[in-house]
């Protein structure tokens, strides 16, 4: 199992996608797991990421296998519970990464 994540978006809000995250093998499973709880969904890339809940930041890096790099200006709907986190973009594991603008984001 790894940290993988997806920008999925649904038909009621084709120009916004849910960061969408957890621990899967594949992201093609994580997309399943997308499906069976909100229905249809078409992803915008994914990757991996590092969450640090000391620090409160997520780092995004990589790209999916199954879907390609993710398109961050898809970033716009993130889980209630990482409000308090700020989101990094980084083009590999263990390098810096450059903040993530939030401020357009909606809290779901």
């Amino acid at each position: 199992m790894h940290p993988k994540f997806l920008l999925i978006s649904s038909p009621d809000k084709p120009l916004k996608g849910r960061f969408y995250y957890g621990m899967v093998d594949l992201h093609k499973d994580l997309f399943e797991s997308y499906v069976h709880i909100f229905g249809y969904g078409k992803t915008h890339g994914g990757g991996w990421y590092r969450k640090d809940d000391n620090a409160k930041t997520i780092t995004l890096y990589g790209n999916s296998g199954d879907y390609g790099a993710p398109r961050l200006e898809f970033l716009n709907l993130i889980p209630e519970e990482l409000r308090d986190y700020k989101f990094f973009w980084s083009p590999g594991w263990n390098l810096p990464g450059n903040e993530l603008p939030l401020d357009d984001v909606e809290w779901v």
